[in-house]
This record gives structure tokens, sequence and C-alpha cells, in this order.
């Protein structure tokens, strides 16, 4: 028989009375638990919440701050720009053509200077400055915090400015462009503004490649404002921009001035253009415009001495146009070299009445002989027979009325007429270089496909480096003439410098071959053309075999009793250009030493002989 169990020291109902009692304990307990559990899930929450809320206002602080938060956050932080320098433009030897450094400017806080006419004398007397323009600088300007006295300060004027200790008296650092080489091969070069960005010529073709990227320096300050510490990620290096290398060679551009200014003073031209070519690659050695113009004094210049005339200018070539129309003549069959050409002696009416002359009357002229005496009427018949459609499709094959491709900033196209609006007039102006318009490198151009047996070159002033893959490959786009005829046209172009109109421009060295061509200037108010305006012209390239350069120069509006004829005043530039540059470029001579100088020539034969 089983026993009941008691609790010692307990009666029964106490016993249950204990019982009652623990399961109130534990119930109570969990109770409270619950309770805690509850309190602490709600204020967890709630911290959650807060932390959510505290974190959303602090990014909208941070993106839409209030204006008075924003500037007392402001007042907190600054920024310490780091300039970077503009690229710098490199011949093609990598002599700087312009390059940008550190120049300083002399200035003055007014709330600070007690005594404006005092500060200006201790300021000049340290400094060497006139004292009374410093001191009107600042009584004109009184309150301003920043009154520039000087905006070149030279170097050693100021590193002495912090030694001075003057209250009131600062510099700053900026940095300038600057053009060593002065005005050559300023209109090319072109110049940069205040805010350091490419105005004109390739500083502003290449804006994009020149222009570097700044940096700087983000911190926070203390109450005075002095940097505490710089903020995270705060610090950014400046990236100096890359160099970009020209065709362009200093020496020969030198050269090209040197003989273009000689020219033009000698023979009171109002301009000037001398182009330099490569004929194989296209490349630009020389491209040179007078009056000269000097990028660093930019502001002293007018816009049309900054002007690029070599790619901006238009122009009728007269004679020296002649050589293009006669290769497609040639090679299309119209003319055989050696066929005879009637020049009617001087005169030639044509069957719509049209009178044309000749500077010097000839009856019979070979198809070459025509070109070597530089013939109007010859290039007259013959133009009637190749008639309008195929003239048009000669100039055009040749690149005229087109854009060259060189990318130059400003470069126009010429004026070729639409073939619909050319008349009876056209097929005997055109072939003597009338009714269009060119540039100068678009001749050169010209030129050089004859120099390079028949093919066209793109002309570009960006040195061709294989070791570069950023420099797209110059590329032959077509040919032109067959080879056997450019060869053929250079053989005639020979013959004029040594027997034709072209005489002054005959080396003792090498064999230039080259065209002479005088040409009127239009008159674009009243029709015509203007009186005693003329554009005399030579375009010229050596050696004959294998041309290693091809040189064009063009004066404009000389004075006539000094000189206007191609063949006189700029043959001679054409002539000292070529020697000149070859030697530079040691290539060897190619004729034979003479005992005399070739360009003794009896005057009376010159003057028969004018275009």
């Amino acid at each position: 028989m089983a026993s009941k169990t008691t609790l010692p020291g307990l009666q029964p109902g106490d016993r249950l009375a204990g019982l009652r009692r623990v399961a109130m304990e534990e119930t109570e307990t969990r109770q409270r638990g619950g309770r805690f559990a509850v309190v602490a899930t709600i204020l967890a929450l709630t911290i959650t919440l807060g932390y959510g809320l505290m974190a959303a206002r602090v990014i909208h602080l941070q993106n839409n701050p209030p204006r008075p938060v924003a500037e007392r956050v402001g007042m907190q932080h600054g920024t310490i720009p780091l300039i970077a320098r503009r690229g710098t433009i490199l011949d093609r030897k990598g002599r700087v053509l312009a390059s940008t450094g550190v120049a300083w400017k002399l200035f003055a806080d007014s709330q600070i200077i007690e005594d404006p006419v005092a500060f200006a004398q201790k300021v000049g007397q340290e400094l060497g400055y006139p004292a009374t323009p410093l001191a009107k600088a600042i009584i004109d300007k009184l309150g301003s915090r920043f009154i520039v006295l000087d905006r070149q300060m030279d170097d050693e004027k100021a590193s002495k400015v912090l030694d001075l200790r003057i209250p009131g008296l600062g510099r700053q650092m900026y940095l300038e462009r600057h053009y060593p080489m002065k005005s050559l091969a300023g209109q090319l070069i072109g110049f940069v503004g205040t805010d350091d960005k490419g105005l004109e010529g390739l500083e502003r073709y290449f804006n994009t490649e020149l222009t570097a990227t700044p940096g700087q320096v983000d911190y926070v300050r203390a109450a005075n404002r002095r940097p505490l510490w710089i903020q995270p990620a705060g610090y950014q290096l400046p990236q100096t921009a890359t160099a970009v290398r020209l065709s362009l060679d200093v020496a020969i551009q030198a050269i090209a001035e040197e003989e273009l200014e000689a020219a033009c003073r000698k023979f009171e031209g109002k301009s000037g253009q001398l182009i330099v070519m490569d004929p194989n690659t296209g490349e630009i050695l020389a491209m040179a415009n007078y009056p000269f113009f000097d990028p660093g004094s930019f502001e002293d210049s007018k816009p049309d001495v900054r002007r690029n005339r070599c790619i901006t200018d238009m122009f009728e070539p007269g004679s020296i146009f002649k050589p293009f129309v006669w290769a497609v003549a040639t090679e299309r069959g119209t003319a055989r070299p050696t066929e005879l050409i009637d020049c009617h002696n001087g005169l030639y009416v044509t069957p719509i009445g049209r009178r044309l002359r000749d500077a010097h009357p000839y009856g019979l002229l070979t198809w070459e002989g025509v070109l070597i005496k530089s013939s109007n009427i010859g290039m007259a018949v013959v133009g009637q027979r190749m008639g309008n459609t195929a003239l048009f499709n000669a100039i055009r094959s040749f690149g005229f009325g087109l854009n060259t491709g060189s990318k130059l900033p400003g470069e126009s196209a010429g004026m070729v007429r639409p073939l619909r609006s050319w008349g009876h007039y056209s097929e005997t102006s055109v072939p003597m270089g009338q009714e269009v318009g060119v540039t100068a490198l678009q001749l050169v151009r010209g030129m050089a496909i004859l120099a390079n047996d028949g093919q066209t070159v793109v002309p570009t002033v960006l040195l061709k480096d294989p070791d570069d893959p950023s420099i797209p490959e110059l590329t032959v786009r077509e040919q032109v003439i067959k080879p056997q005829t450019a060869k053929q046209v250079r053989q005639v172009l020979r013959r004029v410098v040594v027997e034709g109109t072209g005489r002054q421009a005959a080396s003792e060295l090498y064999s230039i071959w080259g065209k002479t061509g005088t040409a009127q200037i239009a008159d674009h108010k009243r029709g015509g053309y203007l009186e005693g305006a003329y554009v005399g012209s030579f375009l010229g390239g050596a050696p004959l075999d294998h041309p290693r350069i091809v040189v064009g120069c063009f004066i404009h509006r000389p004075n006539p009793s000094k000189g206007y004829y191609g063949g006189t005043i700029s043959a001679p530039a054409v002539k000292n250009v070529i020697d000149r540059t070859l030697i530079y470029l040691n290539q060897a001579p190619d004729l034979e030493p003479k005992d005399k100088d070739v360009n003794a020539i009896d005057e009376a034969l010159i003057a028969m002989d004018r275009d």
C-alpha cells in the first residue's frame, strides 16, 4: 500500500496554499517578462526609428541644407585649387613654340593700408615702381581687398615681396602662356585668352588636347579660418596636358619668314605668304605670313594681321594655275607636248568676240612652249578644245574649290563656281587662272601632286610619327594623273626656270622646277579688276627627279613701280628658300658646279618673257 508524501513541517492545508502561491508567483513572473519584452521591443523600434530619422536628416542637410546651415558649414570647409599647366606646342624636333610658366601679380589690400600715399612711397622705393600711380590705383578703389598694382611682376620682385612684410601688400601666382619664338609662325600658332582657352590658330584647334585638368585640396578649418586637416579623399592632383608636336621645323620657318619679309620690303608688298611642304607626306615644314604677328602681344594687334592668310584668303591665281590644266589636257590627249599651237602673234579674238592678249607676241609655239612662255592665248585655244565640263573636272581633280583636309581652323575652300554657271568666257578664262578663287595652301598642295608623281597628299601640321598610334597615318587618297604625266610636267616646268619666265629662280645647286604667276586683284565692289593691284607668285620644287620639298610664295599688292611680275618678286625668294632648306636638310646638290652665276641673265630677255 502506497504511502502519501508530505512536505516536511507542512500540514496538508498549508501545502495547498504554498502551491497556489508558487503558481501565482510564476504567473506574475511570466507577465512581467512579457511586459519587459514588449517595452524592450518598443524601445528598440523607437531607437532604430530615431537613428533612421537622424540619418535621413543628415542626408537631407548634406544635399539640401537650409541657407543658415549651409553658410555655417561653408565657413568650416575650404578648397584650395591646384592649377595645372596647359600643354606645350613643339616643332618636329622638340623645340618649344608655346608653353605655360609661372607668373606673379602684385596686389594691395586697401582695408589693411592705413595711409595709401605712405604705402605707395614705401612699395615704390623697395620695388622700383613710381609711387604716384600706385597711390592713385589704391585711392581709386578704396575698400577693395584686391587691387592689382602689377599684372606681370618679374621673379626678382616677386621673391622680394615676402621679405618686405609690408601690411596690405601681397602677390598672387598664376600661369601665363609664353611664346619663346615671338612672332615665328605666329598666325599659325594662334593664342589663348585670359581664361587659358585657345582663341585662334592651333591653340584653338588643339584646345581640347592642350587643356589641363586642375586639381584641388579640400580641408576643414577652425573658427579663425585656419586649416585644421585635409578631408579624406580631398586631394586631387592636377593633370598637365600632353604636348602637341607639329610637323613645322623652326629653322625652316625662320628661313621662310626671312626671305618673305625681304621680298615684301624690297617690292613694298602689303602682305605675303610662303609655304614649304614635304610633297611625299603632306607635312607642312613652314607656313609664313607677312606682316608678322606675336601671339604674346595679341592685344596690340589687329584682326587682319592675326589671320592666317595662307588658308583663309582666296585670290585669282593667274598663270600659276596653268600647269594643272596643262597636265590634264596632256594626259587626255587634247594637246600633244610637241604639237604646234597658233598663238596669233599676241592677239586672239575668240568666236564669240572676246579679245585675248599675251604680254609678248608669239606665233606658233609647241604645247610645251605655251607653258614655258606662259602664253594666255595658247592656253585659251586648248581650253576651247577641252570644253567647260572637262575643265571643271580637271581643276576639281586637283582639289580646287574643296578643303584640302588640313583641318586648320578657318580654312577656305576657295571658289569654283558650279558647272551650270560657267559660260562661254569660262573655257578661255579658267585655263589662264581666272574665274576661280584659290588659297596659297591649295596651290602648294596642287604642286605637291605633281611632285608626288600624280598622287594627292593631305596637308598636315602634325608630325607623322609611326611610333605614336594617336596620330593617324597619312594616306594617299587618289591618283590624279599618271606618274609619267607628272614627271613630264616637271620636266617642262624645269624649262620654265632654265629658259622661260622663272629664270630668276634658277639655282647653282639644285634642279628647281616651277611656274610664275601674275594676277590682277578683283574689284568686288564695282566688278572687273583694281588698277595697279597685283599678286605676284611663284610655285616651285626641287630636286627634279625626286622632289624633297615644294615651295609657294605669294606677294600681294606690291608697288608696281618696284616690280609686280611673279618671276621678278617671288621667284628669287623661292629659290633662296629651296637652296637654304635643302642644305639644312643635308640634301646633296644635283647640279654640276658652274664657273659663272646662272642668275646673271640678260635683262632684255627677262623683259621679253614677262608673263
